[in-house]
Parts: structure tokens; C-alpha cells; sequence
């Protein structure tokens, strides 16, 4: 598959989610499965990282509509997502998400720059 989904540790508090340079809806959609099954694992808040350095950017479709359902479905537990890596449109469209969505997983994003920057932003948390 063309995402990876695991938790970052042992700890089981921050799961790592990481972007092949090509990746589809349907490789998304099952990573989702993937995430939402770590998240209903526990019974505690838990931080996303989710790394698309490698990324060559969105797959063709109706991205901002995804993106909505994937956090509208989002169990309660989700803390702080740290975004690594996002290009500018894939940026734009979370913007969207965090401005428009009553959901508290879209806003809780938080778009970081270095693997450093997200291990601070999931930390604060």
C-alpha cells in the first residue's frame, strides 16, 4: 500500500502516518480504516502525524468532499494532527476544512515544517 499507518511507538499515543510519491483515494481510504482502528483501540486522546514529504500530491477527484467525510467520520479521541510536508494545495484545502468544519479533528490541525516541529506540536497536546 501506498500509505503506512502505525503508531509512532510504543507509547501508542501518536500514530504515523506516511505518504508514498504516489498514492490513490483508495489506498486513502484504507489507510482511514487503518487510523480509525488504532484510534477505537484505546481509550484516550491521540495525536496524528501525518508525513507527505515524499508525496507528489492529491490523486485526481473531488478532494475537499473526502477530506470532509474522512474527518467528519473521525472517532473522538483524535488530539493534535500535525501536517508534515503539506504542498500548497493540499494546505488550501485543510485551511478550508479547519475554517468551515465544526469537527474538532479538522480543528486541530497543525501544519509543521520539520519532523521536529511535529514531535513539538503532538507534545503540547
Amino acid at each position: 500500500m501506498a500509505i503506512h499507518v502505525g503508531w509512532e511507538n510504543e507509547t501508542h499515543k501518536t500514530i504515523l502516518v506516511t505518504y508514498e510519491r504516489a498514492w490513490t483515494w483508495e489506498d486513502f481510504a484504507s489507510s482511514k480504516v487503518e487510523i480509525d482502528t488504532l484510534l477505537n483501540s484505546v481509550d484516550y486522546p491521540v495525536n496524528i502525524i501525518s508525513d507527505s514529504r515524499q508525496s507528489m500530491g492529491l490523486p485526481h477527484g473531488n478532494a475537499l468532499s473526502v477530506l470532509a467525510r474522512s474527518f467528519q467520520s473521525a472517532p473522538s479521541n483524535v488530539a493534535i494532527v500535525a501536517v508534515l510536508g503539506a504542498n500548497p494545495f493540499f494546505k488550501s484545502l485543510l485551511q478550508i476544512l479547519q475554517t468551515v468544519s465544526l469537527n474538532r479533528a479538522a480543528k486541530n490541525i497543525r501544519f509543521v515544517k520539520t519532523e521536529e516541529d511535529a514531535q513539538i506540536a503532538t507534545r503540547a497536546a
